[in-house]
């Protein structure tokens, strides 16, 4: 069964929807920030003691490659959505939306990307963000093997430049306030993480992804942009270095 919102009100919580029957469904297109709560987070200074506990980064060294484990906030903000037709998924028309932006903290693992890698996607012109999107995209794909969960529990971002850490940097977070264990699971297995997402990409068929390997059923920016390619190189560099030692920050 299909419904259609006829009525949103934004100040007391509540949609009206009827039902319909229609030959499309819809998409949402959203935009997708995560702050990292650290001892800088300006709640830190209103509840100093248990909050600075609380948001003791965990890091680990796989090598040279740093992976971090600690608590993020992470803001929503829902732009529009597409409606594609059923079973052809045809873009048959585009709305935007005005709305407010919907937060949460949350557990989130992050790393680094490797410099080598970074000079492999550059000397060859690959799209550097398509990379990171990419690895995103099958690293989330992956992790519910090694989880038990479902790919709906984890969500992601990437960027080339994330202004709490000031370089490129790949999250993965549990899509649940406060977090149910996915975030600490990947940070534990990381490296077998990396492996098993290589593999993934590595061994799929097609030639510039697909939604086997990279392409994200969920994704808010309609699976832009990709690069399996750099990927590839990527998840390459970070699976040579395996050896991982944990600390804390």
């Amino acid at each position: 069964e299909s419904y259609l919102i006829t009525e949103l009100d934004l100040a007391r919580h509540t949609a009206a929807a009827m039902l319909t029957s229609v030959g499309y469904y819809t998409q949402a297109k959203e935009i997708t920030d995560i702050r990292v709560a650290t001892l800088t987070h300006p709640l830190c200074n209103e509840f100093s003691s248990s909050l600075q506990e609380r948001n003791k980064v965990r890091v680990k060294d796989c090598r040279g490659v740093k992976v971090y484990l600690g608590d993020v906030d992470v803001t929503t903000t829902v732009i529009g959505f597409k409606k594609k037709r059923q079973f052809t998924e045809e873009v048959i028309g585009e709305e935007p939306l005005d709305l407010p932006p919907q937060s949460f903290f949350t557990k989130a693992l992050w790393f680094d990307l490797p410099q080598k890698a970074i000079a492999r996607i550059a000397g060859a012109e690959l799209d550097f963000h398509g990379g990171l999107h990419a690895c995103e995209h099958a690293a989330i794909g992956i992790l519910p093997l090694f989880a038990l969960c479902d790919r709906n529990d984890i969500g992601g971002v990437s960027t080339p430049f994330h202004p709490d850490t000031g370089k490129a940097q790949i999250f993965i977070y549990d899509a649940y306030p406060g977090g149910i264990g996915i975030a600490e699971k990947g940070f534990e297995i990381i490296a077998e993480l990396w492996q098993a997402t290589l593999k993934l990409i590595k061994e799929c068929p097609c030639q510039d992804g697909c939604p086997s390997c990279v392409q994200s059923p969920k994704c808010g920016n309609n699976n832009q942009p990709l690069d399996k390619e750099a990927a590839l190189i990527l998840l390459q560099e970070l699976t040579s270095s395996s050896a991982c030692f944990s600390g804390q920050v």
